[in-house]
């Protein structure tokens, strides 16, 4: 009898033994997948970092100070001439079979030609 004790309780132990290793195994895996997951996470950080510094660099050169100042400010240089060109004009066309709308846009050198020579 107690020999099959002695068996019964080996066998519970190298059990016992394979849950504990498989659940070590399944959690190490786990970590590496947050892990990597982290990585990917900073080298995207990294990037967009990168991308700002660019954008910081780009924001404090001339051109692009001059840049806000003739689009937003309106401001120009002296001696220039500021020409304002009209938008397209948006038609909408109703048909009985279908609701679409379409916009009439000429070419650029008929706007050209109108402002040069009028209509």
């Amino acid at each position: 009898m107690p020999d099959h004790f002695w068996r019964f309780l080996i066998i519970g132990l190298i059990i016992y033994s394979f849950i504990i290793v498989g659940k070590v195994i399944y959690d190490n895996y786990e970590q590496n997948k947050k892990v990597s997951k982290q990585r990917e996470e900073v080298a995207d950080l990294r990037e967009e970092i990168e991308g700002l510094k660019l954008k910081i660099a780009y924001y404090k050169t001339d051109t692009y100070k001059e840049k806000i100042a003739r689009g937003k400010l309106r401001y120009a240089l002296p001696g220039e001439n500021v020409v304002a060109v009209p938008y397209d004009i948006k038609v909408e066309e109703k048909s009985g079979d279908t609701d679409s709308s379409a916009i009439i846009k000429r070419p650029n050198y008929i706007y050209w030609k109108i402002y040069f020579f009028g209509e």
